[in-house]
């Protein structure tokens, strides 16, 4: 077996998907071949500091919510990989790790503005994708002989915790995919049983919840507000964490955590 360890990693053209397929390849417990899939790859706003960009292959799914175009496309891809004459490429064609980090946060004004069809996208993208993938990991760990590593980290948010006003789309999205996480936990047990395959391994899976990113997606005046009042957590410090937690041994989960700023109101009233 080749000594790289798999990942498959969405969300890479953000600030937080980017900072952890950073942190990923600057692990030191393991050396780690990141794939990151989406609709776009990193924009130049992120990738023209590294004199290498931090992942090895971008696969561009038009749209994440179709289930037979992502498996179609995953699945082509390590096909291909599978005949290869190189005994190191070939070895590729495994998964250790997967990271749902993409999402959207549509709909975050009153809410007598936000139509169904938004909310609905907002629970597509949100849920339906890492549903999707997480199916596709599930089977794709159970077809490995071995299976120490076997992560599914799921990237939710604090507002799965404590959501702020007029974020009822996304919150809900956050809160639904908590139970997504516990439910795929609970699976990745017993997943001989449910991928019904005669694999012995299991896989664990677990939810971070970010709080307060420093981002440039918000206008100036809050970003100066939550720095008064609120502080922030880099992306890169994120990415840490995600990758910290990567490189552990699958007997061992972090079911949930939250990673925040050490003045994030959310805990206690002062």
């Amino acid at each position: 077996m080749s000594s790289k360890r798999v990942c498959v990693l969405t969300g890479a053209s953000g600030v937080i998907g980017y900072a952890i397929t950073k942190a990923l390849k600057a692990s030191t417990v393991h050396q780690w071949h990141v794939i990151i899939i989406g609709r776009r790859a990193p924009p130049q706003s992120l990738t023209n500091e590294p004199p290498k960009l931090p992942f090895d292959v971008f696969l561009a799914i038009a749209d994440m919510t179709n289930e037979d175009l992502v498996t179609s496309t995953l699945n082509s891809h390590f096909e291909s990989l599978r005949d290869h004459e190189d005994p190191e490429v070939k070895a590729l064609d495994r998964l250790d790790l997967l990271v749902n980090c993409a999402g959207c946060s549509l709909g975050n004004e009153p809410i007598v503005n936000v139509s169904a069809d938004t909310f609905r996208s907002v629970l597509e993208i949100n849920v339906v994708t890492p549903f999707i993938l997480s199916k596709w990991a599930m089977a794709k760990f159970a077809s490995q002989d071995d299976n120490d590593l076997s992560r599914i980290i799921n990237i939710g948010s604090i507002a799965c915790e404590s959501p702020r006003l007029n974020m009822v789309p996304y919150a809900t999205s956050k809160f639904a995919l908590t139970g997504l996480t516990r439910a795929f936990s609970l699976d990745g047990r017993h997943l001989g049983q449910t991928t019904m395959s005669e694999t012995s391994g299991m896989v664990a899976v677990c939810q971070i919840n970010p709080g307060n990113v420093r981002s440039n997606i918000m206008s100036a005046e809050e970003m100066a507000r939550r720095e008064k009042e609120e502080g922030f957590v880099e992306p890169d410090e994120v990415g840490m964490y995600v990758a910290h937690v990567a490189d552990m041994q699958n007997t061992v989960n972090v079911l949930e955590s939250t990673i925040m700023p050490t003045r994030q109101p959310l805990v206690g009233r002062g």
